[in-house]
């Protein structure tokens, strides 16, 4: 079901409300198809980028025009129609170039992903064609309007949970001794292509060590058999028939864990509950950061300076919950939580002395009251043994 006219025509008046604030005449949203730098386009335009780059143009008061890679002139546009200027011309750069021509004078611009996406021959080619033109980036405002999800956003956001929820129903399915992290992974695939779930990204992680140096291990499922005294840990973000990401990890074991494994699971389970409890309309993401950390550190595990960071459209929003810089720039302190809010809670923990590692991940909207958990599976270590699951919540 595509996305309605009233929740475009709310996005478009809040782009509208930030140009008239910020003095702006119009807003360049650049993208390309990684998975963390095509959401400002569906944004605007409800246009899902399958492949290459793509940007929207939109002067204030004006319905925006789309600029796409001349070999889209042949995919399909959203059936929902939010745009009716598609173009596709010889190169990304000239058609910005054209399409700015629409208004005959404007003296500031705002790019929205000109620090991280837009490439350097087009933002060239706009400040040749306009020598007299402001360009700016926009990406830290559009953030703030992003940021706060409407309550359409927020279903959309639920749908993308329940998907994950039924993929690792999967899993628990059929996970045991004897089958690889490949089999697992075909088997989520498959439900989540089947619920209408698209680009997903799943990782499987296990600890190995160098030295004194403990990690936890990532990347695509391969063909790793699983024993019985491992813990199959798996991480799966995916978007929802209406864009929006969620993300879930557990970690899976058959035999009965270690207590090393335990104090982990223990470990990451006590942060997540840390940060449910902290994350209320107006708690700053540092704050929350701290109570996962002390949550953590009270089982003689440490973690990273940040968990987690706020989804949408994208799989990477800001704001970030960590302690001060956090991969791309300094997060100000005075960054708020605010009801609306849609987060990835996922602690990495580790304790090197013992040589082991316990990584979960749930996704959260903040209401007034407090948070909620999208997913409807406990947070836990589970056990799958005899046919039957057994998770402890600690």
């Amino acid at each position: 079901m595509p996305n309605s006219l009233s929740e475009r025509n709310r996005r478009w008046d809040l782009l509208n409300k930030s140009m008239q604030e910020n003095d702006v005449d119009a807003l360049i949203f650049a993208a390309n198809d990684y998975r963390g730098h095509k959401g400002a386009l569906r944004y605007v335009a409800d246009y899902n980028l399958l492949h290459r780059s793509g940007n929207a143009v939109m002067f204030k008061d004006e319905e925006p025009v789309v600029v796409l890679s001349g070999n889209l002139v042949g995919a399909r546009k959203p059936a929902s129609g939010w745009v009716s200027d598609y173009r596709c011309p010889g190169t990304i750069a000239s058609g910005l170039v054209d399409a700015l021509k629409r208004r005959k004078t404007f003296s500031r611009v705002g790019i929205i992903g000109l620090g991280q996406i837009m490439k350097v021959d087009e933002y060239l080619a706009l400040t040749s064609a306009y020598p007299q033109v402001e360009f700016i980036d926009y990406s830290a405002q559009f953030e703030l309007i992003r940021a706060i999800k409407s309550a359409a956003e927020i279903q959309g956001a639920q749908e993308s949970a329940y998907i994950l929820d039924q993929c690792f129903s999967r899993l628990l399915e059929i996970a045991r001794p004897g089958i690889t992290e490949r089999e697992i992974g075909a088997e989520m695939y498959k439900v989540g292509h089947m619920l209408g779930g698209e680009d997903p990204l799943f990782l499987t992680m296990y600890t190995e060590t160098d030295g004194d140096q403990t990690n936890a291990t990532f990347g695509p499922p391969r063909d790793r058999v699983l024993n019985a005294h491992d813990v199959h840990t798996f991480s799966f973000e995916i978007v929802g028939p209406k864009g929006y990401w969620t993300e879930l990890s557990r970690m899976v074991t058959f035999a009965p864990p270690t207590d090393d494994t335990d104090r982990m699971a223990r470990a990451v389970t006590k942060g997540l509950a840390a940060a449910a409890r902290e994350m209320t309309p107006g708690a700053s993401p540092s704050k929350v950061q701290r109570a996962v950390l002390h949550a953590i550190e009270s089982e003689g595990a440490s973690s990273s300076y940040w968990s987690g960071h706020s989804l949408g459209l994208d799989v990477l929003e800001h704001p970030w919950i960590g302690l001060d810089v956090v991969e791309d720039g300094t997060q100000s302190e005075d960054t708020m939580l605010q009801a609306g809010y849609l987060l990835a809670v996922h602690p990495m923990v580790r304790d090197d002395a013992a040589k082991t590692t316990g990584y979960m991940a749930d996704s959260f909207v903040i209401e007034d009251s407090g948070s909620r958990k999208l997913s409807e599976h406990a947070t836990g270590l589970y056990r799958l043994s005899k046919g039957e699951v057994n998770v402890n919540e600690y």
